[in-house]
Parts: C-alpha cells; sequence; structure tokens
C-alpha cells in the first residue's frame, strides 16, 4: 500500500473550529494536505493553513520536554495526535493511505479567505452547530475530535490558553476573533 504523509491543523477560535469542504471527498475537514519533500509536519500543517484559509496559526505546543536548537538537536512541535486514514481509489490515483500529523492551533494573523481552487466552502463550527452537520458531510474521526477538542471537561489545553480557545477573551494583537468576524 502507498503511504502519504501529510498535516492537519484544527484551528480553534472563540469556541469554534474552522472547517473547509473538501471538494473531492465532498466533507468538511480541518485544513490540511500532503507535506513537501524536506517539510516539517509543523511547517506543512501552518502553510496548509495558510494556503486554504489565509489565516496565520500558533500550533499548541503538546510538548513533555522542549529542546532550544543545540549543536545536535532541536524540539518541534509534536502532534496532538496522528491517524492513518484510508485513502480510497479516485480517478487514476489508486488507494493509499495518509500518515496524517494532526495539531490544534489557534490564529494569530491574516485575513480569512476561502481558496476556491482547492475548498468549495469555508465555516466555523461550535460544538452546538456540529450535532447539524449531517453524517455524509463530516468523517467519524473529524467529528469525534471537534467534540474533544470544544468540550469543557477536556483537559488538553494548558491554562493560559483554555479562554482563549474556548471562552472570549481575545489574543494580543487581535481585535476581534475570526469566528466572530465570519
Amino acid at each position: 500500500m502507498i503511504r502519504q504523509f501529510t498535516a492537519t491543523t484544527y484551528v480553534i477560535d472563540n469556541g469554534k473550529v474552522l472547517l473547509i469542504y473538501h471538494k473531492k471527498l465532498q466533507k468538511w475537514l480541518p485544513p490540511g494536505g500532503h507535506l513537501e519533500p524536506h517539510e516539517l509536519p509543523s511547517e506543512g500543517a501552518k502553510r496548509e493553513v495558510f494556503e486554504e484559509t489565509g489565516l496565520h496559526v500558533e500550533l499548541i505546543k503538546e510538548e513533555n520536554v522542549w529542546i532550544e536548537s543545540t549543536a545536535s538537536s532541536r524540539s518541534f512541535e509534536r502532534p496532538f495526535m496522528c491517524l492513518i486514514e484510508t485513502i480510497p481509489p479516485h480517478g487514476e490515483d489508486p488507494a493509499h493511505e495518509h500518515i496524517d500529523f494532526i495539531y490544534v492551533g489557534k490564529v494569530i494573523g491574516g485575513t480569512l479567505l476561502e481558496n476556491e481552487e482547492e475548498t468549495g466552502g469555508i465555516r466555523w463550527v461550535s460544538l452546538e452547530e456540529l450535532p447539524h452537520l449531517r453524517e455524509d458531510e463530516l468523517f467519524i474521526d473529524t467529528r469525534e475530535s471537534i467534540q474533544t477538542l470544544l468540550t469543557h471537561k477536556s483537559n488538553l489545553y494548558p491554562n493560559e490558553l483554555k479562554s482563549r480557545f474556548l471562552g472570549h477573551a481575545k489574543a494580543p494583537g487581535v481585535e476581534q476573533s475570526q469566528a466572530d468576524q465570519y
């Protein structure tokens, strides 16, 4: 089976998750795509968010230990989770798998714009709106990930970021949350 490396980011702002409509799959998904040669997964995750949405994001560090650059090593953002996703055949492309490095990020700049070449829509989704997305519009793992990320019972965020993701606090330098503007 062919395997390809991809990176995805759940962008969270003011208690909502940003989703793009994937034309080929006809599903709502978080921004993401294939890694370029020699690209770190964290770099690809940020690049894909910008290419598909126009937003710059900061990835939330999920590190046990962070190593600043030394002569022999350095840390990079660890994914929130990793998935092996089965991709069905499409046209000339055979079935294959994506090894997906999945991150959580917050908006730090940019302007929300739909990339019409790659997407068929863009939307912010709250926990309350999630049940209104039909089962055929959203993969099960996407729905479960959003529920986990937006549930207040979750202990996934550093305390200083909880209010930014799930509450109404504004990030420094951001006048209004991107989710509130769209």
